[in-house]
Parts: structure tokens; C-alpha cells; sequence
């Protein structure tokens, strides 16, 4: 006999399950942008190397590289401010991607001639102080070093 039984919704939340989501929620978040400020700092390494190999007015790949990051953090601060990542991300790590995104960004603002190895140097140092922070306030297991994080400071 169909609708003789009381049917429970499979979203409805209890207060512990709904504490254990957002615990889950968070962590994963974290590792999350530890991963993706990996993948940033490997994209302002290339950026570094092609404007450290070829200093030439017309560099197109240098050119072509920082623009793309560019585009890629206002992607990103765009997705922090819609409704969907509102509620699929932890408000916290939301709000620090959000946070460093805009600051990469404003370091990478200027002309493609004036962008020297110290503005990277310096969206580096960002995106390191970044990954940093979410290690230490969500213990992320991982295998040592994020890609790409080393020290980069040129002689």
C-alpha cells in the first residue's frame, strides 16, 4: 500500500550530525586550500621563471602566464562570493581564500613591464603565509612540503 508508512526525509539533520557535516566540512576545506595555494605558488613559480629567463619588452609567454593567473584569482573571488560556495564552503576558509585571493591579486595589478621577482616574491610569500595558517588550524596529513612551496629567493 503506497503512503502507509510515515516517510523520514534522508536530509533532515540532527544538532550531532549536523556539528559532525560541519567539522567534516571545515576539515576538508582546509586541505582544500592548502592544495589549491600548492597550485597557485607553482603558478606564480612559472610566472617567476619566465620573467627571470627572458627580460625582453615583448615577452608573450611571461605576458600570456601572469594574465591568466590574473583571471584565475578574479575566477576564484567571483565563485567566494556566490551563493553556491557561500553554502557549500566552510565560512571560515571562504572567507580566507577570499582574503588571500585579493591580495595576490592587488600584488599582480600592474603592468606586465613592472612586474618584478620581488611583487611574485611577495604573492608568494601570501599564498605560503596562507597554506601556513590552514595547516596549522585544520591538521592536514600529507606527505611532506606542498608542491612548489620552497624558498624561491633569487641572488
Amino acid at each position: 500500500m503506497i503512503g502507509a508508512h510515515p516517510m523520514r526525509s534522508a536530509r533532515v539533520l540532527t544538532p550531532a550530525r549536523d556539528a559532525l557535516r560541519r567539522a567534516l566540512q571545515a576539515e576538508s576545506c582546509a586541505k582544500a586550500l592548502v592544495e589549491l595555494c600548492g597550485r597557485i605558488w607553482l603558478e606564480l613559480e612559472h610566472v617567476a621563471q619566465l620573467n627571470d629567463c627572458s627580460r625582453i619588452p615583448e615577452n608573450s609567454a611571461f605576458d600570456l602566464a601572469a594574465q591568466t593567473l590574473r583571471l584565475e584569482l578574479l575566477l576564484i573571488i567571483d565563485a567566494c562570493e556566490s551563493a553556491a560556495w557561500v553554502f557549500m564552503l566552510d565560512p571560515e576558509v571562504r572567507s580566507r581564500l577570499l582574503s588571500m585571493s585579493k591580495d595576490v591579486l592587488a600584488v599582480l595589478a600592474v603592468g606586465s613591464n613592472e612586474l618584478t621577482l620581488e611583487l611574485i616574491e611577495c604573492a608568494q610569500d601570501r599564498v605560503f603565509e596562507e597554506a601556513l595558517l590552514s595547516t596549522l588550524n585544520a591538521p592536514v596529513q600529507c606527505c611532506g612540503e606542498p608542491p612548489g612551496l620552497q624558498s624561491v629567493r633569487r641572488s
